[in-house]
């Protein structure tokens, strides 16, 4: 049996096998494009390796669409078959069955068996990483803090990854609100590992909290060239760039980053790479920018991609494009389709279709409604839930469109106590934002007029 480079022993073909694993989970941590290229020689072979197809079928379950994660079921199932006679250590059991509650939709459960792993193998990459996802993708902010906080001060910098737990503890630490600690370490993260692109995104999320936009240009801009290039979070960390344009009131910039890099043309068509271009147009077509051409185009690219229920955050952004882009038959066949996965998902899909029914659609039901102008419908759906909304996944900056969208419903229908009653909220929390200040005035004005 081979062991990796802290001492586990796993079940590989042979040494450069474990050389060749080691380097995907590099590539994991850092978020590069083509992670599973260096296994893939043992994995296309049909070579048994099960850790390397259990990070297929991990890779394969965070895309967070269903057509790519049963492709990766598939391959799953079929790789299992090769390597049933291997005798596994419990390590490689817990992921396997890890790996299949990922697949099935059981985030919690698989999130459950990463955290069994983390306890009893911290210096297993592969739990923690997954599980840092896992745990954003279920909205759950102290385990995507303390997963990693419960490991990382028994590691050090002598340790090649500390740079990359340290990213992600910069990102669990901003999600529970511990901004300035957050942007310490994720400058210190970066510092130690230049490819470290989860941690710059941790360190613009905590400029992003605090309103500090200035800080948050000057951070994505003067490290353009770390994080613009191989990676997945190119294009979210030009998301981020855009939203400290658009918070400064700068749409036409805004769009230059949308038409040079967030067009649906400009990206390989995933869910994880269209739902930012989605969010962002929607934040212009609330502030009253004609957008509806860019809405058009971009839904294109959700309707092969919203037909199958799988995740009920991107279900919003397919709302927000569909209802954009004024495609009524597209929006209530979405609402249709997540109506009846709601009612009828068995039990393996159950946290997803519980969360869809709960919160979900009603988000879904809010973005149609305000496309179509009934406001005071927007506030009946969003109000109930609006504190729900971690459920779906996603980062505080992320949900926050939602937010926008119920605010911007209630100046729009008169509804001054709850337009008033949301403006002091997040004035409260962010009282440097200019957006917030920009609200304010127009509440302000109402009650002048």
């Amino acid at each position: 049996m081979q062991t990796d480079e802290y001492d586990l022993p796993l079940n590989a073909p042979d040494a450069a096998a474990v050389t060749a694993l080691r380097r995907s989970v590099g590539r994991l941590l850092r978020f590069r494009h083509g992670m599973l290229d260096p296994v893939e020689p043992w994995t296309a072979a049909g070579e048994p390796f099960p850790l390397a197809s259990v990070l297929d079928a991990y890779v394969g379950a965070l895309s967070t669409e269903a057509g790519i994660a049963a492709e990766s079921g598939a391959r799953f199932a079929a790789a299992r078959r090769g390597f049933a006679g291997l005798a596994l250590t419990d390590r490689e059991r817990d992921h396997v069955e890890a790996a299949g509650l990922l697949l099935a939709g059981d985030l919690g459960a698989a999130g459950a068996v990463l955290a069994r792993i983390s306890m009893r193998h911290p210096r297993d990459l592969i739990a923690l990483a997954v599980g840092h996802q896992v745990d954003f993708l279920r909205g759950d902010a102290v385990a995507l803090r303390d997963r990693i906080g419960a490991v990382l001060p028994f590691s050090g910098e002598d340790d090649p990854h500390y740079g990359c737990l340290l990213g992600m503890y910069a990102f669990g630490a901003e999600e529970n609100g511990h901004w300035e600690y957050a942007e310490e370490l994720g400058r210190r993260a970066v510092s130690l590992d230049a490819e470290n692109v989860w941690a710059i995104h941790a360190v613009a999320h905590t400029y992003e909290m605090r309103a500090r936009g200035d800080d948050g240009l000057r951070w994505i801009e003067e490290r353009r060239g770390q994080w613009d290039g191989d990676n997945y979070m190119r294009l979210h960390i030009a998301w981020h760039h855009a939203l400290f344009l658009l918070e400064a009131g700068d749409a036409d910039a805004v769009l230059r980053i949308y038409d040079r890099t967030l067009a649906p043309e400009k990206t390989s068509g995933t869910a994880l790479e269209i739902l930012n271009g989605s969010s962002l147009l929607w934040r212009l077509h609330l502030a009253g920018a004609d957008v509806h051409d860019r809405f058009t185009e971009l839904a294109k690219a959700w309707r092969p991609r919203a037909g199958e229920p799988w995740c009920a955050f991107n279900d919003w952004h397919a709302a927000m494009c569909f209802a954009g882009a004024g495609d009524a038959d597209a929006a209530a066949e979405l609402l249709r389709s997540r109506e009846r996965y709601a009612a009828e998902a068995g039990s393996a899909e159950a946290e997803n279709a519980a969360v869809t029914a709960a919160v979900g659609l009603p988000v879904c039901r809010a973005i149609v409604a305000f496309a179509r102008g009934r406001h005071r419908e927007v506030l009946d759906l969003l109000m109930p839930v609006r504190r729900e909304l971690y459920r779906c996944g996603g980062s505080h900056a992320q949900r926050d469109v939602v937010h926008q969208t119920l605010l911007e419903a209630a100046l729009r229908a008169g509804r001054r106590d709850e337009a008033r009653t949301l403006v002091g909220e997040r004035l409260a929390v962010r009282p440097a934002s200019p957006f917030n200040r920009r609200k304010k005035l127009e509440l302000t004005a109402t009650a002048d007029a």
